[in-house]
């Protein structure tokens, strides 16, 4: 069953790609014919690609034909009319241009200014209602394979343009991650690469604790090694937090843990509150393997940022070489999933910010150039989808995780197509 909010996002996806007739909209304190001439523009979406706030319109835009006359202005939807007045926030100046409020239920009479709130009573045909809970109980269960058979029965042009505006959305919110690391260190490009660097190390929840590391080892620190891969060694495992339960019976534990404690004093480092388990970890895998592999690079060539820029203008050849030590156990793997999780969306956003429309492009052409990702999410997706590149995985690991793990469907593409193609069989008979 449909939570409140997954009601909404049906309404809202009802409403915005006009999935209805006439007669499935009813004005709930007036009389006389109805018409939807315009259901609206969707809100801008924010920085993150998330949905807009709370505090402003769904819809802009909307025209409403009352009789002989057409009202023009925004629309906010709601499961039922009371959730905007709970919410709080109703008369915020940001409402100011809502004209229309679509609900599902009518449950409370709602008075803004001074007037009653023109409210559209809006009831979505039975057969949406039940593909949307479907597509609910597909997302939520790992057998449900409804969507990779409906995208696999799709024309290439289709699911190249859905798998475009996948990825799209991915690159989207990892920019906008680099950009708030780099407003939160004062606008300077080496440090942010350093953190992002250290942060795309980790997956999931790890990726914070890497992040609070790097933050609590400032980057002056790796500069001042000049280039010695044991200081680099001592500051990262040491801030970690392994150095204080590895074994003191290694000599070279030991010469790591001397060196530390003379950095640390040095510094004034403080350990930053981090934990590294995790369940199911291959030994390869485990921060103590990565965190020497990125004290090697980080000794080397502190200072990234230049570096990517210019590594970037050789293509893939140049920047395996920037990141790719086989001896030290770097595979070619673990080298594009750099590449992936921390190049491509790091030189998009400094392109970006620079306005400079090559270093984009030329980010964004690293996606055709790296081999596809192989997990969970694209062993799945396997039977409808060919990976041909990190493009491809990265697409469906974005749809995924941030639309069927979070039950998603009513703003997901695919399942927003499916209700789309449903309605298009349906209006013959209903018009009937």
């Amino acid at each position: 069953m449909a939570t409140d909010e997954q009601r909404k996002k049906l309404l809202t996806l009802v409403w915005g790609h006009r999935l209805f007739d006439d007669g499935d909209v009813v004005a709930a304190a007036e009389n006389g014919c109805l018409r939807v001439e315009c259901p609206g523009y969707a809100a801008e979406l924010s920085e993150e690609g998330s949905a807009p706030e709370r505090s402003a319109p769904d819809f802009v835009n909307g025209a409403v034909r009352y009789g002989d006359t057409v009202l023009y202005g925004a629309v906010r939807v709601d499961t039922c009319s009371s959730q905007w007045r709970e919410g709080g926030r109703m008369n915020e100046a940001a409402f100011d241009s809502v004209m229309f409020h679509v609900v599902g239920r009518r449950d409370r009479v709602l008075v803004r200014n001074g007037r009653e709130v023109r409210t559209l009573v809006l009831t979505p045909a039975p057969e949406l209602d039940g593909l949307y809970e479907q597509l609910l109980d597909e997302a939520a269960g790992k057998e449900g394979k409804g969507c990779v058979g409906f995208f696999g029965a799709l024309e290439g042009v289709e699911q190249g343009q859905i798998l475009a505006r996948l990825v799209a959305d991915r690159l989207r919110r990892k920019v906008a991650e680099t950009n708030a690391i780099h407003r939160s260190l004062g606008g300077d490009w080496d440090e942010t690469a350093y953190v992002c660097y250290l942060r795309s190390l980790g997956m999931g929840d790890r990726k914070r604790s890497y992040e609070a590391l790097a933050r609590s080892v400032p980057l002056r620190c790796f500069v001042r090694c000049g280039g010695d891969v044991r200081q680099a060694e001592a500051l990262l495992m040491g801030q970690s937090g392994y150095l204080t339960v590895a074994s003191a019976d290694d000599p070279a534990v030991r010469q790591l843990q001397d060196i530390y404690l003379a950095l640390k004093k040095e510094y004034g480092l403080r350990r930053p509150v981090v934990s590294w388990q995790g369940a199911g970890v291959r030994p390869t895998s485990l921060p103590v393997s990565m965190l020497a592999q990125a004290a090697a690079l980080l000794a080397r060539m502190p200072l990234l940022a230049e570096r990517l820029r210019e590594a970037a203008s050789g293509g893939m050849q140049a920047l395996r070489e920037l990141f790719g030590r086989p001896e030290a156990g770097i595979t070619s793997e673990k080298v594009d999933l750099r590449i992936i999780n921390f190049v491509i969306p790091f030189l998009t956003a400094m392109g970006r910010t620079a306005g400079d429309a090559g270093l984009q492009e030329r980010a964004l052409a690293l996606y055709e150039e790296v081999a596809p990702e192989k997990n969970k999410y694209t062993r799945f997706w396997a039977e409808a989808v060919d990976f041909r590149s990190a493009s491809d995985s990265q697409a469906v690991i974005q749809l995924c995780t941030e639309y069927c793990a979070r039950q998603r469907c009513a703003e997901c593409p695919i399942g927003t197509l499916r209700m789309v193609r449903l309605w298009k069989t349906l209006r013959p008979f209903r018009r009937k």
